[in-house]
């Protein structure tokens, strides 16, 4: 599939087809890895990382204290139909 390089102000910059990019399942602001190869150009999707509940919930302090802001939120009564 060909692409054109293309100016973009003082940049330079590559319009990769639409196709190409929906069959790599990649979209615009998404990250890639582009190196040189014997004179090839490489382009390599760069994977997001995957988190889970457990995983950000394992890197929490448990020993941090709560900012005085949050321990007064947490005092509020409620005014309505809240839980």
């Amino acid at each position: 599939m060909e692409i054109v390089i293309r100016k973009i102000g003082n940049s330079k910059g590559a319009v990769i087809p639409a196709a190409l990019l929906g069959e790599l399942n990649l979209a615009v602001g998404d990250k890639a890895e582009a190196r040189n190869e014997n004179g090839t150009l490489i382009i390599v999707p760069k994977k997001r990382k995957k988190y889970c509940l457990e995983m950000l919930i394992a890197k929490c302090d448990s020993n941090t204290s709560i900012p005085k802001e949050l321990k007064d939120w947490d005092q509020v009564q409620p005014e309505g139909n809240e839980i």
